[in-house]
């Protein structure tokens, strides 16, 4: 059957100025402390294999990540879940460069450090 599974990046609007890395982007400012969810692609998977067995990795943050009261958690999550995760609860995919500086900043420092 087919091969290893390879997560679709956003449109090429969406991630322009985006780290490789970077899947997808999305603000849900009514949630507050899970407010922020950026996708990570390919080299941030635990679990890779087919559609059904691979798990894509994302980090929820609230509006102040780095405060002591703040969110930054990464989490993972089926791959047939974080296609459809956007349509659930109709999340607002939102473009890398729309993001906050300082959230922007932070995914970059957990992702490469």
């Amino acid at each position: 059957m087919g091969g290893e599974y390879t997560p679709r990046r956003a449109g090429k609007r969406w991630l322009e100025g985006a780290p490789a890395y970077v899947l997808d982007c999305f603000d849900e400012p009514s949630e507050g402390a899970d407010r922020y969810t950026v996708f990570f692609g390919k080299d941030h998977m635990s679990r890779r294999g087919s559609y059904a067995e691979s798990w894509v990795s994302f980090l929820g943050m609230s509006d102040a990540p780095t405060h002591p009261q703040g969110i930054s958690m990464w989490s993972e999550m089926p791959a047939y879940d974080a296609a459809m995760f956007r349509y659930e609860r109709k999340r607002r995919r939102v473009r890398w460069q729309d993001l906050p500086e300082h959230i922007r900043r932070h995914v970059q420092a957990r992702a490469e450090g």
